[in-house]
């Protein structure tokens, strides 16, 4: 059975919740929110603010290498990361990094008007191909799309172009969905690895059948 779930009564669980292979981070400190993270995902948690902010999923960018974060980023903060994630900080005004940038263990996509000193420090610091573009239109892939080692759902505006070029990046085949009761911005709504998922409360029964799908859990 599925497992939905809310931060703060919000469904938006994508913006509290950034996770790998092994690892995640919550922004909040709530005891039910972190084991069902834990349980369902198979991964380890720690909970932090990132630059003072409770939204570590609209904030940070991650893989199965470590964790990229803005330098607005506080020592404490990096010092519980760092129990659990390899720790990368950049000096960029784009802070939200995981609204603005989408990654697996196989590629990335950024923001079109990223930086190329911070696509660099991507690829570098996480072991993959990096290249900007768009899902469905949108700059703010990360907010736009959510893709595991195994598949991935994307904004139903999503062009045949773009699911091609995700194909080619970060060797998964996704699929075109929306979450909770129809919002295209999915990676606000999903978290995800490839051992397991977490959709959104409001999210449907038809929208859990495409997202299984889309990630391989069916």
């Amino acid at each position: 059975m599925a497992q939905l779930l809310s931060v703060h009564g919000v469904p938006l669980i994508g913006l509290y919740i950034r996770v790998t292979e092994e690892s995640a981070v919550i922004g909040v400190r709530d005891r039910e929110v972190a084991d069902i993270v834990r349980e369902e995902l198979d991964v380890d948690v720690v909970q932090t603010t990132i630059a003072g902010s409770e939204l570590v999923g609209a904030m940070a960018c991650a893989n199965s290498k470590g964790v990229i974060v803005c330098h607005h980023i506080r020592k404490k903060e990096i010092e519980i990361l760092s129990r659990i994630f390899d720790v990368q900080v950049v000096e960029t005004n784009m802070t939200c990094l995981g609204n603005n940038v989408i990654a697996n263990d196989f590629g990335a996509i950024a923001h079109p008007e990223i930086d190329k000193n911070i696509i660099h420090t991507i690829s570098e610091f996480l072991d993959v191909e990096v290249a900007t573009g768009t899902i469905g239109g949108i700059k703010t892939v990360g907010m736009a799309g959510v893709v595991t080692n195994k598949g991935g759902v994307v904004n139903p505006n999503t062009t045949d172009w773009e699911m091609e070029r995700l194909k080619k990046l970060m060797r998964v085949e996704a699929e075109k969905g929306t979450v909770n009761f129809g919002s295209d911005m999915v990676g606000a709504g999903i978290v995800a690895n490839s051992k397991g998922y977490i959709a959104g409360r409001d999210t449907t029964g038809f929208e859990l059948g495409v997202i299984e799908s889309a990630l391989n859990f069916l």
